[in-house]
């Protein structure tokens, strides 16, 4: 059912391109995705393929093609439309009235979602105005059919695939794993950005970024439409230097996903030895692995090895190149006295040596430095300021404490309806947040008195956090309109707990500077280098996720901004 003549490629095209087709005319373009699996497999591709030879403008797009996408006549292929016949630039993007009078630039992911403009792997030549029907509305299988092209070949209109209600375009059976395969690369070279596109597609994680509906439909698409000879030539012919010089693994490995989101996402992927969507298994000594696990520690560590194949050598390195039956012979444990990043292989007579095992420890010096942590404090929901017209001083003194940070909240005495110059007082720390919560509240104002240029309001219904430096002996605040009332539901401190010395923002290895080494390092955590650096040193952009955001964080504070 996949492309028959019309779809074929002409032969030229296949023999044009110097590379083979497939992983096994590629196997050193993906020899770092070996030994990756799920996460960590994904995020090495995305290092892989995110590195474009050339990057094509929009125009270059309409030459390149009779390079990617010439059927064997000699016409432009058409992704939409199976009655066009046309002929290179000369037809390219302009006026038309009716399907088969030019044909334009697609979006496979529309570009007012956010997508790149050029990259020639989801750009794709279609008939313009079967391009327009599309306008910008996902992909999606078609229930009742509102625009159909030439032949039924593509249509429009309410979508019955299950998870999604609005207008989709389904193009046609012969093209749906091709796209699928298109959006899987989408979704791997922009890792980190593309699940921000949305427009109730590209709604989810860095890691799966599709919603699920979505995603469900590619992978059925993905297996009812297989590789072929087309989809391989093209893939072939972006690979090329002076097309785009990228591949799509998708192709070069079909069944791919299923190692990065399916079923086999816990199977370690092999760069060459891949046949037909499965994994050959090669029989390998056991991964060694490293006792306590990387990390940060205080002095030094001692790091034992093992592996469970029972008789196997293990070599290793401290010096961040990969072990190899040169290095190190392991004997005892290794003893770390400063920052280190460790590699290990293990090798027998009969099996093939292991994957190569990584951690970086981080050593610390100990000492009297201060990190700041959150306590919470909570106050009862204890109602303060209802319309007093006398003393109030029955409510003085009220006091919450969380581990051993105390904080006294004092009301003023006499005839202060709205409690004028309160007090919250804390002994430790240097972060108050206040909530209004109820009542006629209009404003909340307080100031802190090493700052006293500073104030802060907070409207009704809204909490309001205020940071100082130093610790604070006191802040004061004032409600000074409205006849409601105040509730303080609770108050959070940060206070200060022995500890060593804070790094500096963006040094992730731990040397106490900010180069291009921490850049490597969150690299190495992307790329499933377990334990290769602690995820909460890798997050400098405190996102509670590692990627290449955080990368752009480091060249940011590199580059003084």
């Amino acid at each position: 059912m996949k492309k028959k003549a019309l779809l074929t490629l002409c032969l030229t095209l296949a023999t044009l391109s110097i590379h083979a087709q497939g992983p096994n005319g590629s196997k050193t373009y993906y020899q770092l995705a070996d030994g990756k699996r799920g996460a960590a497999l994904k995020t090495i591709l995305h290092t892989i393929i995110s590195k474009k030879k050339n990057s094509p403008s929009y125009d270059d797009l309409l030459e390149l093609y009779e390079k990617t996408d010439t059927r064997p006549d000699g016409y432009v292929r058409d992704w939409y439309s199976n009655i066009t016949h046309f002929t290179h630039i000369k037809d390219k993007a302009g006026t038309y009235k009716k399907e088969g009078d030019v044909y334009n630039r697609e979006h496979t992911v529309p570009q007012s979602w956010g997508s790149p403009k050029s990259d020639i792997m989801h750009v794709v030549p279609t008939d313009g105005y079967v391009n327009n029907r599309r306008s910008n509305y996902p992909f999606g299988e078609v229930g009742t059919v509102t625009y159909s092209s030439a032949n039924g070949y593509s249509k429009l209109g309410t979508c019955k695939t299950p998870g999604y209600s609005g207008t989709v375009f389904e193009p046609n059976d012969e093209v749906k794993g091709d796209i699928a395969r298109i959006y899987f690369y989408m979704a791997t070279c922009y890792e980190g950005t593309c699940h921000t596109w949305g427009n109730k597609v590209f709604t989810g994680t860095a890691y799966q970024p599709m919603a699920q509906w979505a995603f469900d439909m590619m992978l059925r698409w993905s297996k009812l439409d297989p590789v072929d000879d087309v989809e391989i030539a093209r893939n072939n012919a972006i690979y090329q230097d002076n097309v785009q010089g990228n591949r799509n693994p998708f192709v070069d490995y079909p069944g791919l996903e299923d190692y990065i989101w399916g079923d086999k996402k816990e199977v370690y992927f092999s760069y060459d030895h891949y046949d037909s969507g499965d994994v050959d298994i090669v029989e390998r000594v056991a991964q060694p692995v490293f006792s306590p696990a990387g990390g940060t520690y205080t002095d030094s560590v001692e790091v034992t090895i093992t592996t469970a194949t029972a008789g196997a050598t293990i070599y290793y390195t401290v010096d961040g190149t990969d072990a190899t039956t040169n290095s190190l012979l392991y004997k005892a444990p290794v003893k770390l006295k400063a920052n280190t990043t460790l590699k290990a292989i293990a090798v027998n007579d009969t099996l093939k040596a292991s994957y190569q095992a990584t951690a970086n420890y981080i050593i610390k010096e100990s000492g009297g430095v201060v990190t700041p942590t959150d306590a919470t404090i909570a106050l009862n929901n204890t109602l303060f300021g209802t319309n007093y017209t006398g003393s109030i001083s029955d409510k003085n003194d009220l006091t919450g404490t969380s581990n051993g940070i105390t904080v006294v909240y004092s009301l003023g005495s006499g005839a202060n309806r709205y409690c004028n110059n309160s007090q919250i007082r804390i002994y430790q720390g240097n972060q108050l947040t206040f909530s209004i919560e109820e009542g006629n509240l209009t404003r909340l104002e307080f100031t802190v008195p090493q700052n006293k240029d500073k104030t802060l309001q907070a409207d009704n219904g809204t909490v309001t956090t205020y940071v100082w430096e130093g610790n604070a002996p006191s802040v004061t605040f004032s409600v000074n309109s409205g006849s409601g009332h105040l509730q303080l539901s609770s108050v959070k401190a940060t206070v200060a707990v022995e500890g060593p010395a804070p790094a500096p923002k963006g040094d992730v290895n731990g040397d106490n500077t900010v180069d291009v080494a921490d850049i490597a390092a969150i690299i190495s955590y992307m790329a499933g280098l377990y334990g290769s650096v602690e995820q909460q040193q890798a997050d400098v952009n405190n996102d509670k996720k590692v990627d290449v955001a955080d990368i752009a964080t480091v060249i940011s504070i590199m580059a003084g901004r």
